[in-house]
């Protein structure tokens, strides 16, 4: 009797998987995957890699950022411009631009800085002040000020709590990966970050990003650096700051996982 039983679905071909799909989904790959495996970046699709080393050289160099000069410039020479873990990248350390040999020194291509790089060290603490009293009041106030502000945050976190969920689920929506090697199919909802990300003093600055839970703060502010197109300096560091929640303020520590630190649907603030 059994040989007579037709064969209903089939094996997921991704070895680690095998599961009896009854419904199984034939990729372009000539291969049947089930539902959870079916998505080419999943499963490693051969044709994909394939489509992806043929168009890679048709792709256009960046061209040097000098008004009326037509030469490739420096960062677009490199194999993978995205990876930008271990490298600095080839840019003016001034305005941030892409430039070719000729014009990469500031004096050959009028140098002018962003806004940001060009205040004045009082002028960044006094913006940095300024954004943090907005956010969770003055740190200048008396003690009975300071002992109230402590009092109202103690007495409602659940419904910071509560707050803090219903915007991760609204960013949910908007977030783009943060790390450019990580993508939505790759990484499950859960195992992710989702933040709102700005510049201490820059007005509108305001992005939206999603992050591995265990990728270290380190790593990750340097990621959001090169998004922000921020230079990296020893002399003024960049920090991420909290700006909701009790610990609004606390800088994070850059050898410590960013999950570990500040929960799902926070705000963070790049300042030096």
């Amino acid at each position: 009797m059994s040989d007579g039983l037709p064969a209903v679905g089939a094996h997921c071909s991704l070895s680690s998987c095998n599961l009896n799909d009854f419904l199984p989904i034939r990729c372009k790959c000539q291969q049947l995957f089930c539902r959870d495996h079916i998505a080419p970046d999943v499963h490693h699709c051969p044709l994909q890699q394939a489509t992806q080393c043929t168009d890679a050289p048709s792709s256009k160099l960046q061209r040097c950022a000098a008004q009326g000069c037509n030469k490739p410039s420096l960062e677009s020479f490199i194999a993978n411009p995205t990876d930008i873990i271990n490298r600095s990248p080839a840019v003016c350390s001034g305005c941030s631009q892409a430039y070719c040999a000729q014009h990469r020194e500031p004096s050959s291509h009028a140098c002018t800085p962003p806004p940001d790089s060009a205040q004045s060290v009082p002028e960044k603490n006094a913006a940095a002040k300024a954004l943090l009293a907005k956010h969770f009041g003055s740190t200048t106030s008396g003690d009975t000020g300071g002992a109230r502000t402590s009092t109202t945050k103690a007495s409602n976190p659940k419904k910071e709590a509560q707050q803090r969920q219903i915007a991760a689920m609204k960013m949910r929506h908007k977030a783009q990966p943060g790390d450019p090697k990580d993508t939505a199919a790759s990484v499950p909802v859960d195992q992710r970050l989702h933040l709102k990300v700005s510049r201490t003093g820059v007005a509108g600055s305001e992005r939206i990003f999603w992050f591995r839970k265990t990728i270290v703060t380190g790593r990750a502010l340097d990621m959001l650096a090169t998004h922000f197109r921020m230079t990296i300096s020893d002399t003024q560091p960049l920090k991420l700051l909290l700006v909701d929640g009790e610990a609004a303020g606390t800088a994070l520590r850059t050898d410590q996982p960013l999950g570990d630190q500040v929960p799902d649907g926070s705000s963070l603030t790049l300042s030096r």
